[in-house]
């Protein structure tokens, strides 16, 4: 099945346990509590408690916490570098 239109992507944070992506995204990182996540121009940081991955597809992805205890964005440099916004 071809895409019709391409979307934009976009990052929901919910109940302060859940981060959901929909759009491309890039795992950078998973660790037993962590992920680093790039979508977009933006690199995601999170760390919490019992971190569950669900793959919708491609392009749609919820990473579950009991809890989140951190939760840091930065707007990607085009050389790869991060700085703060």
């Amino acid at each position: 099945m071809k895409k019709l239109f391409s979307m934009s992507s976009s990052i929901m944070i919910e109940d302060y346990s859940s981060i959901q992506l929909n759009g491309p995204y890039e795992l950078l990182k998973l660790g037993p509590n962590s992920v680093v996540i790039k979508s977009g121009e933006y690199i995601i940081e999170a760390a919490g408690e019992d971190l569950i991955v669900n793959t919708l597809s491609d392009e749609v992805a919820v990473f579950t916490f009991t809890s989140i205890t951190s939760l840091n964005m930065k707007l990607r440099e085009q050389d790869g570098a991060f700085h703060d916004r």
